[in-house]
């Protein structure tokens, strides 16, 4: 079986030979100079094949050699299943099936609501009296009328009403489909709140966001976008900015005008309806609101230490009322688990009602049996904490997913803490002087080259080396993810420039010690040079997340203790990122601690 050819481009191509090349002049010079001879001509080689090595990020990416089209189909199948499985991890085995009531999910009833679309010109005439908006059948899936209404569906619901969950289930099948036909579209889960630029266009929004949260590179991700590869599931309208959520709609209806894709959006009813505008898709369902016999029937399904909750529902209308959604519900049910009737009946009024049982529901979970961790390095009180301020400023910032490498200085709360910040940012910033002049470069190739001997150059190359890839470790220890997934790109200019800063400083130091420990500083120098200059979005990030513990915001361990929450149920994680298990739960939380302006 012929195997595929890897495809190299011309910038690769150009970085292996230079620095074969510099490896060339390093043991050809190094070889005269045991022989007593000043090896400055390879000395000047050497500068010359590094100055090509740096220069290298400006070639082209072209490939060198063109893939087979037998090649390149099978590239693009395989990264086709490779995205098939990440939407299918994070969302349908991270979110859906992780839910602790899965196997008791509730089968939702739908309204179709055309009126919640933007008319189209044939409305008018084909619409006929014998098919108004109505109540569809028991039973009825959403991929039935996802197919039915032409692939372009809009899902409207109250607050936990379920949306999401029907926007998954759908996500679940289509992917199935998707896996078994190639000619199905890929179906992929977008959170609208991460759209928070009024002048960004759809299509690159939505690279982008291929990019951060999914891990696709733009190369293979712009292309997606611009062949309409995709079955577009937008969750959350209702989560973007208010004061941007009319400007959405408009971007959504003019990537829609050149686009010819499937797509679903979610929102809750009453911030659509007070929309100037509507989508333009071909219909629309409203989530029903449990009936007392679906909410009585899944307790009894569910546990018989729910007999109280049961019993109280029945002869509480208000009750009973407040668990029409599938969300409270199911909080009931982990909360109020075992609880006298007596309790449940002594509640007032909504508002009041919806605090006491998250608050229950917060306790019981604290109270959950999780081996996996001991719960004494994350007492109750620090995790609401916690939690608390990162809720807020979700809520802030118009986020859904947390993802450490997105935190930005604009999360600290006062001034105080961005003087700080600033302050050491600047310091770190002024030891990149000069690093858009010549002046240095011209200083290295004078200096090299009238007083260099080369045992300076064997240590000040493994110096960079090691520099670089010590800066590499130093981001993998803080948690970043590498090259073009992070957030926070390195700056390519600024770590070459750092390399040369770092030749620099190396020639007068290995001049002014012994040849024995040259080889030592020249590692020193290197280190040094890959932290500061091909590392300093690496420190940045080190020094907000410094603060942020000093000011006891979040603890220095982020990982384990967002595990933590999540194995107490106030958090799913998904994919990189994590997100609270509702949007009325991280309301709840934020609600807890008031900001800066509050205290």
């Amino acid at each position: 079986m012929r195997q595929e050819m890897i495809p190299i481009s011309l910038r690769t191509l150009s970085r292996f030979i230079t620095f074969s090349a510099c490896l060339i002049f390093i043991i050809w010079g190094y070889s005269d100079y045991s022989n007593g001879i000043m090896p400055y001509p390879q000395a000047a080689g050497f500068l010359l094949a590094l100055a090509a090595f740096l220069g290298s990020s400006r070639v082209s990416e072209k490939p060198v050699f063109k893939p087979s089209e037998k090649e390149l189909a099978a590239r693009d199948a395989h990264n086709r299943q490779a995205m098939l499985n990440r939407v299918r991890d994070f969302w349908v085995k991270g979110v859906l099936e992780s839910s602790p009531h899965e196997e008791a999910r509730i089968e939702l009833g739908l309204e179709e609501r055309r009126d919640a679309v933007a008319e189209r010109p044939w409305d008018v005439i084909l619409r006929t009296p014998d098919r108004p908006d109505c109540v569809l059948p028991p039973g009825t899936k959403i991929s039935d009328v996802f197919e039915r209404v032409g692939r372009s569906l809009l899902i409207l619901g109250e607050p936990g009403a379920g949306k999401t969950t029907t926007l998954l289930e759908l996500a679940r099948e289509m992917i199935d489909r998707a896996g078994e036909d190639p000619s199905e579209k890929i179906p992929v889960v977008f959170n609208l709140s991460s759209w928070t630029d009024p002048k960004q266009p759809i299509a690159d929004w939505l690279t982008e966001e291929l990019r951060a949260k999914y891990n696709i590179p733009k190369k293979i991700a712009a292309p997606w976008v611009e062949n309409d590869s995709f079955l577009l599931l937008l969750d959350g309208l209702d989560e973007v900015a208010p004061e941007r959520r009319d400007a959405c709609v408009v971007a959504i209806n003019s990537y829609l005008d050149e686009h010819l894709v499937p797509v679903v959006v979610c929102c809750r009813k009453e911030e659509y309806d007070a929309l100037d505008g509507r989508l333009n898709l071909q219909s629309a369902v409203l989530l029903q609101p449990l009936t007392p016999e679906q909410i009585d029937g899944y307790l009894e399904r569910l546990s018989p230490d729910l007999n109280a909750l049961r019993e109280a529902l029945q002869s509480d209308r208000e009750l009973q009322q407040f668990a029409q959604t599938p969300l409270i519900l199911s909080i009931m049910t982990l909360a109020y688990r075992g609880m006298p009737i007596e309790e449940l009946q002594s509640l007032g009024s909504i508002e009041d009602r919806r605090r006491h049982l998250l608050k229950t529901y917060v306790d019981k979970m604290f109270k959950r049996d999780v081996p996996r961790t001991d719960s004494k390095l994350y007492p109750k009180d620090k995790m609401i904490h916690w939690l608390s301020w990162l809720a807020r400023k979700m809520s802030e910032h118009n986020q859904t997913v947390f993802m450490i490498e997105r935190m930005h200085p604009s999360w600290l709360d006062t001034k105080a803490q961005m003087r700080l910040y600033s302050m050491i940012i600047d310091l770190v910033g002024g030891l990149r002087f000069g690093a858009n002049s010549g002046l240095w470069v011209g200083l290295i190739v004078g200096f090299w080259i009238v007083w260099l001997s080369f045992g300076p150059i064997v240590g000040l190359f493994v110096g960079i080396i090691l520099g670089i890839i010590v800066g590499e470790i130093v981001t993998a220890i803080l948690g970043l993810d590498d090259g073009e997934d992070r957030e926070i790109e390195l700056d390519e200019d600024r770590g070459n420039f750092g390399l040369i800063v770092g030749l620099i400083v190396g020639l007068f130091v290995g001049l002014s010690v012994g040849l024995s420990v040259r080889l030592s500083v020249g590692l020193s120098v290197g280190l040094f040079t890959g932290l500061i200059f091909a590392g300093v979005n690496v420190i940045e990030h080190f020094v907000l997340r410094l603060i942020l513990c000093r000011e006891d915001f979040l603890p220095w361990r982020l990982v384990p203790f967002l595990d933590y929450a999540a194995e107490r149920i106030f958090l799913r994680k998904v994919g990189g990122g994590y997100v609270f298990v509702h949007r009325m739960l991280m309301e709840y939380f934020a609600s807890l601690e008031p900001g800066p302006g509050g205290r």
